[in-house]
């Protein structure tokens, strides 16, 4: 085995079980759910199957959480037990409006409303076991199928398949509609259909007993003690389903090539350390990272199936900052293959939505943020991944006067402060990449749209005005984010003195410590938050570029102070390790990240320095070049970079182009204790 030894599958699959918090750490303040919400199921990198066991908890179906918002997460009476095993997963999201969890397979003697605990949990990339009383269950998969082997201890076993379910069993809200279902049998073949969340579903599966059809399920029978199931899920057809069993190899032979699957792909950074902890939670961070999007590639219901076609973007705010840019840094192919997914709903729709998943609601969460799918093909073009410059620009300009945004283009003032920032720098940005290839239609219709991010700022606080909405924080979370004009930014705050004194006070330099919730809906630590307006602590994706904001205003020991304290007290192993939703894999890519001493600042050209904690690392690119990057007298309590370099020259800024950065080379940090 490869990478894929070290991944703990359970990381974040509960709430959280951080470290105790001390000094800085200890003056941030949890705003959102605390707990990880990632599922160990079955599933490849980027696979379009996953399977696991299925509890109906929020918001995988996995575990006993009901819904959450804030706080610790309320648990339901029945514990950890299942009632079987369920297809395609979200992980680690919060609310985002449809859950999956699709065809519920349930090994059992009597009943399939029997609900059992299972015991023995075993897990490793892209495989899953465990025992149901007397039954002994293993799950795989590749890319479209998931396996099923159970071993009966006694006779008379049987496995019912519920084609129905879908969503979250213990809440009603949660649930999934599942209309015109269909299902038949031929021989030892079950086909269903039906319409789920606004699309077209197809099931096929094969399984090694007798099968029968009763209303909405199937029911597997007559195969001694041990009974083996493919399940695979279509988004074109029953026969695309049954064709894509007849390409998949027994149990033991997927089961050894989702191994090497993982491995290939977590060999992508290779890292060296004495902390086995660090190692675990780096690979396991590494591997949450990657299980999404969804390659349905041949199976899209909103444009051509000829093209590619990725999934469960659930959703881009999560992602767009540090996922999808550890993406497109490493996979040549899923780059390329997510950037046209991007570019052909956009272009199909005629904007490009903030979420994407199994679904027919495309403005399923349109108030968190604007243009975030132009950031993310901005990110990529800036990284050198293969991309049509024009065609992004067109859709960049169709999305930006799309009938959804008049506010911006006409009115010049949108509900939230933030949307006008994300919409004004995505304007600097791809105003850039126009002037750069000579599309001067585009670029005139674009740059003056971009000067319109100063009317938020407040010249009198240096911050963002009151007079607006702000998602899942307050305006001090969104008021250091990096600005494609920084310069002007940090003079309206008065000054880079000023500036920073007002990143300290968000940090919390100076101030009380905090309290954070620790019982189930504690609302009182919550709304203290709100009032103090502090840093959320890695908690949620609002501010988690705020800390390498420091960097560009002179003050890269800050940014070492706050990174060094976020990862030794807000990440650590385990269930609990994660100190909020993971989102898509928008904190454990954070992690890595940020473990590599680098933050890749969406959109732009430009990746920031931090403060690395591994000895050594080997970054394998999506290009075929290769970054080293070497710790100099690393140790915990160095933190301080006293210098940096890059192919032997000094980074006195702390920043670097990405350009330059993913051209290869040598990335040296000499580490101090001393701030100097």
């Amino acid at each position: 085995m490869g990478n894929s030894k070290y991944v703990d599958v359970f990381f974040g699959n509960g709430e959280i079980n951080l470290p105790k918090p001390q000094g800085i750490a200890n003056k941030w303040c949890f705003l959102k759910a605390c707990c990880g919400n990632t599922t160990p199921a079955a599933c490849l990198p980027f696979g379009a199957m996953s399977v696991a066991p299925y509890s109906g908890g929020y918001p995988t179906g996995y575990g006993n959480h009901l819904p959450n918002t804030y706080s610790t997460p309320v648990k339901f009476e029945n514990g950890e037990k299942i009632y079987g095993f369920a297809h395609i997963q979200q992980t680690g999201v919060g609310t985002i409006g449809f859950y999956y969890n699709y065809c519920l397979v349930a090994p059992v003697y009597d009943s399939s409303e029997e609900i059992r605990l299972p015991s023995d949990e075993k897990a490793g990339p892209g495989y899953y076991s465990c025992r149901l009383d007397d039954i002994f269950c293993e799950l795989t998969a590749n890319r479209k199928v998931a396996l099923h082997r159970y071993i009966f201890d006694k006779d008379n076993g049987r496995v019912e398949i519920d084609f129905s379910n879908n969503g979250l069993h213990y809440d009603e809200e949660h649930r999934g509609t599942v209309e015109e279902l269909k299902v038949e049998k031929t021989g030892n073949i079950i086909l269903a259909s039906a319409n789920i969340e606004g699309i077209a579903v197809y099931f096929a599966v094969e399984g090694d007993g007798e099968f029968s059809v009763d209303g909405g399920k199937a029911i597997c029978a007559g195969f001694g003690k041990e009974c083996k199931l493919k399940v695979a899920i279509s988004l074109v057809s029953c026969e695309r389903a049954l064709a894509d069993i007849e390409n998949t190899a027994d149990f033991d032979i997927e089961k050894k090539n989702a191994e090497a699957k993982w491995d290939e792909m977590l060999d992508a950074i290779s890292i060296e350390t004495k902390d086995e902890k660090l190692r675990e939670l780096f690979y396991s961070c590494f591997y949450h990272s990657i299980t999404k999007p969804s390659n349905w590639t041949g199976e899209s219901f909103i444009y051509d199936k000829d093209k590619p076609f990725y999934a469960d973007f659930a959703t881009l705010w999560d992602m767009y900052k540090t996922q999808l840019p550890l993406v497109f840094i490493l996979y040549k192919d899923e780059s390329e293959e997510i950037c046209e997914t991007i570019l052909s709903v956009g272009e199909k729709l005629g904007h490009i939505p903030n979420s994407l998943g199994l679904c027919d609601r495309f403005v399923e969460h349109d108030t968190q943020a604007r243009t975030l799918g132009c950031y993310v093909l901005l990110t990529a073009y800036r990284y050198g991944v293969k991309i049509d410059a024009r065609r992004m620009l067109k859709m960049i300009d169709t999305d930006i006067f799309a009938p959804n945004k008049t506010d911006f283009t006409i009115d010049g003032r949108c509900k939230s402060h933030t949307f006008m920032l994300d919409m004004a720098d995505c304007c600097a940005l791809a105003s850039q990449v126009a002037k750069e290839i000579g599309e001067d239609e585009i670029y005139n219709r674009l740059y003056p749209l971009s000067q319109r991010w100063k009317n938020c700022f407040s010249t009198e606080t240096g911050l963002l005005k009151t007079d607006s909405e702000y998602y899942e924080g307050t305006l001090y979370n969104y008021s250091f984010r990096q600005m494609v004009d920084m310069d002007e930014r940090i003079n309206i705050a008065g000054g880079r003195e000023k500036f920073i004194k007002l990143l300290d006070d968000f940090f919390g330099y100076g101030k009380p410590d905090t309290v954070q919730p620790s019982i189930p809906l504690d609302y009182e630590p919550i709304r203290i938050g709100f009032t103090l307006g502090r840093f959320e602590g890695f908690n949620n994706e609002s501010d988690t570029e705020a800390p390498y904001t420091y960097v560009l205003a002179g003050r890269h020991d800050r940014t070492c102070e706050v990174i060094r304290a976020g990862m030794k007290y807000m990440f650590t192993n385990g269930r609990g390790g994660l100190p909020g939703n993971n989102d898509t894999g928008a904190l454990s890519s954070y992690y890595l990240l940020s473990a590599l001493g680098l933050f890749p600042v969406a959109g732009q050209n430009l990746f920031i320095i931090g403060s690395p904690i591994v000895d050594k690392a080997e970054i394998k690119l999506f290009n075929s070049n290769k970054i080293t990057i070497i710790v100099n007298n690393n140790s915990d309590s160095n933190i301080y970079v006293k210098s940096v370099t890059f192919n032997g020259k000094e980074l006195d800024s702390y920043t670097i182009s990405a350009s330059e950065l993913l051209s290869g080379g040598e990335l040296v940090f000499n580490m101090s204790n001393e701030n100097s």
